[in-house]
């Protein structure tokens, strides 16, 4: 199993690489306008409370204020491009990983080998937390060191908490991938059907919280990763973390147990 998921963890060091240096970037770049926004003197809070709740949650987030700079970094920076991108790209990443064995027609060559189905699908899921675990802490650093530089402070047990529960979430998102991959028989229909899941639980999340159709959204994994709550409240919801944990378990043991099942 782990020399399934050393060797694919080798293929994936220059994208992790690039991913984390466009992140770190991304970063830089938002930090750096805080300080000419407060200096504005522009009462944004006065806009978000105007915009419609569906809007502000999708993309504000779940915050009161953007003139604090954790309640800034949620809303410019892990919103969207932490929450919704980085989730749609670890998804998209699991999609290919069975899918294009299979389309690529040497599926049949690795089983050859004396490995398992279930081995060669926890195998190449696995190589992804090294992926997320380097992702997860080059930004924490980049965004612990910008906001010290602009003399801001930010507590950094609250921030280690929201990226120690982004490495929960993602992998919910790559198990969703995962079981894409070993449904499909191509990479290019495997990654469409993880990229339009986890993009249709946001959106669901988004149009029904706090109305009443608000159960429909518990089926969506951003409902149980509240960034507003962790940083800007300092609070875990040790509930919400326990079913995106379930939830990566059950996923790719179905998606095992498929591809045990599956004539290919």
């Amino acid at each position: 199993m782990f020399e399934i998921t050393n060797f694919e963890t080798s293929r994936r060091v220059r994208g992790t690489l690039l991913l984390s240096a466009a992140l770190v970037v991304f970063i830089v770049l938002i930090i750096a306008l805080f300080p000419s926004i407060e200096q504005t003197g522009i009462d944004f809070d006065a806009y978000i409370e105007s915009l419609p709740p569906e809007a502000r949650r999708a993309f504000i987030g779940d915050v009161t204020t953007i003139t604090t700079i954790d309640g800034y970094l949620v809303s410019q920076f892990y919103q969207l491009a932490w929450l919704l991108a980085l989730g749609i790209y670890y998804a998209y990443a699991t999609g290919s990983s069975i899918a294009g064995e299979i389309e690529d027609g040497t599926l049949e060559l690795v089983l050859a080998h004396p490995v398992s189905r279930t081995r060669l699908v926890v195998g190449k899921y696995l190589a992804l937390v090294p992926s997320m675990l380097i992702v997860n802490a080059l930004c924490f650093l980049a965004v612990y060191i910008g906001v010290v530089s602009i003399g801001e402070f930010i507590d950094t047990e609250d921030l280690l908490a929201l990226h120690a529960f982004s490495v929960v979430y993602f992998l919910a998102c790559a198990s969703l991938g995962m079981l894409a991959s070993v449904r499909f028989d191509t990479a290019r229909r495997a990654q469409t059907v993880a990229v339009g899941a986890i993009f249709g639980m946001f959106l669901v999340d988004t149009l029904t919280f706090d109305t009443d159709y608000d159960w429909i959204g518990d089926i969506a994994f951003t409902r149980y990763f509240d960034l507003g709550e962790i940083l800007t409240d300092g609070e875990v919801a040790l509930g919400d973390f326990a079913v995106l944990t379930i939830s990566a378990v059950v996923l790719l043991v179905v998606s095992a147990e498929l591809f045990e099942r599956r004539d290919v």
